[in-house]
């Protein structure tokens, strides 16, 4: 009886521990989605609206963004990020990962959504994209793991760097000192 409560328990933590690695997925669009909304009352909306465009544009080195609609207070751009996975235990495949970020400010928050997440090899080309749900779930379980530790990663670091950015209003360039 000891050994059935031992193993009932370990597949359970095993279970509830994959389930929390997961990348978060959006249950009405069933997507992979970062969503969150960051309040900031010291900024109106019109300046949050001047921050957020001059971020994506900064982040991600463009000069048009793919929505820029003052009317809605909303700016959009396509990016992307390489991560690498391994295969047959000792191989590695380079691959690229797309996402939309899209930016709404409402006056004293604003709030960041990060979706449509796509997944191709590099070498194959950005022609064999899968949305990213897909690829997963033909993913090995060694593969899920790098994916979303290398996903979660990186999104992490662009939400970072936009709240800080958000905050101050600029980037803070090298100082000779």
């Amino acid at each position: 009886m000891k050994y059935i409560l031992a193993i009932t328990f370990v597949l359970s933590s095993l279970i509830l521990v994959n389930a929390q690695s997961a990348l978060p997925i959006d249950p009405l669009t069933n997507k992979v989605t970062w969503q969150e909304t960051i309040p900031l009352d010291s900024v109106t909306r019109d300046e949050m609206y001047a921050r957020c465009k001059r971020w994506l544009a900064h982040y991600y080195k463009v000069e048009t963004l793919a929505i820029d609609s003052e009317v809605n207070y909303t700016v959009a751009n396509n990016a992307n990020f390489s991560i690498s996975l391994t295969y047959d235990f000792k191989y590695k495949s380079e691959n690229n990962i797309a996402y939309t970020i899209t930016l709404n400010q409402k006056e004293g928050k604003y709030r960041v959504t990060i979706t449509d997440f796509r997944f191709y090899k590099i070498a194959s080309g950005a022609k064999t994209q899968l949305p990213l749900e897909q690829a997963y779930a033909k993913m090995t379980s060694q593969n899920k793991t790098e994916t979303t530790t290398q996903v979660k990663t990186e999104i992490d670091k662009v939400l970072a760097d936009l709240k800080l950015f958000m905050v101050k209003g600029y980037v803070k360039t090298q100082d000779d000192w």
